[in-house]
């Protein structure tokens, strides 16, 4: 699976692109040419739509994305859909986890965190966009062009300029429950991760990478905390959710094979 943070890093041409160490500001009409594409992202990101239309779909949920809309996208594996008649203009930022806990270490007694509901559980939120945060958006694309280029100390304030619009918005109360989430752990939940992402053909150093593990650890942990290995847990939870679309859907062994992560027809029999 394309990961989009390494893809989009690669093709600067396509993808007009600011960087501030880990962090990562995008310009640019989505070139995708297929009407459906699987991939994923290690680092959330943060998508605001200029023009345009894209579906995107996680497991049984799917969220359109049209102009003047915002969201934030967890770190997962997902299915993104074009639709032929329209191209897709988008804002895009790669936030790591590290940066949520640096901003709320200076920021956080300023936002509104008393009384915030349950962390939302869905992989992607919805943003509120408010005028201020509206503005905000549309203000970024000249920096794109700018000669000389903005120096990374700008650059980071913007990062956490969106942030703070974003997050002082009352609407958008689900959204800073879950930021707030992540400055409180160093590594995501490994649970989390698989159980949202079990149904994707990742590689097993994909989902180390999913989890902000390296490759030994992820194995260490997960071995700790499901007493198997991640092949055999694969395979099961995959089984398990073919069986039941079997028994409850009318889709073809093609489409469950897709649909359940296994790597072809054959696999799976």
């Amino acid at each position: 699976m394309i990961n989009t943070y390494d893809f989009q890093i690669e093709h600067p041409r396509e993808f007009t692109q600011l960087a501030v160490r880990d962090l990562l500001f995008l310009y640019y009409r989505c070139p995708q040419v297929e009407r459906k594409v699987k991939l994923y992202t290690h680092y959330h990101k943060i998508m605001f739509v200029l023009d345009g239309k894209k579906m995107i779909h996680h497991r049984d949920k799917s969220w359109l994305l049209t102009s003047g809309k915002a969201c934030l996208l967890k770190r997962t594996a997902y299915q993104q859909e074009r639709f032929t008649e329209v191209e897709w203009e988008v804002l895009c930022f790669y936030i790591p986890d590290s940066f949520f806990r640096q901003f709320f270490k200076e920021y956080g007694n300023q936002l509104p965190v008393k009384g915030l509901p349950s962390t939302p559980p869905d992989m992607l939120l919805e943003i509120n966009v408010s005028e201020t945060t509206r503005a905000f958006f549309y203000s970024i694309v000249p920096y794109f062009s700018q000669q000389p280029a903005s120096s990374e100390t700008l650059l980071e304030l913007k990062f956490k300029e969106l942030l703070f619009n974003i997050f002082s918005n009352p609407a958008n109360k689900g959204l800073l429950a879950y930021a707030r989430s992540l400055s409180d752990s160093h590594k995501p939940l490994l649970a989390e991760i698989m159980e949202a992402n079990y149904t994707f053909n990742l590689s097993l150093a994909d989902f180390a990478r999913l989890s902000q593990r390296s490759l030994a650890a992820f194995k260490r942990d997960f071995a700790q905390y499901y007493q198997t290995t991640p092949g055999k847990w694969l395979t099961q939870k995959r089984l398990g959710y073919a069986e039941h679309l079997l028994e409850t859907s009318n889709k073809t062994i093609n489409e469950i094979t897709d649909e359940c992560g296994f790597e072809n027809a054959t696999h799976f029999s």
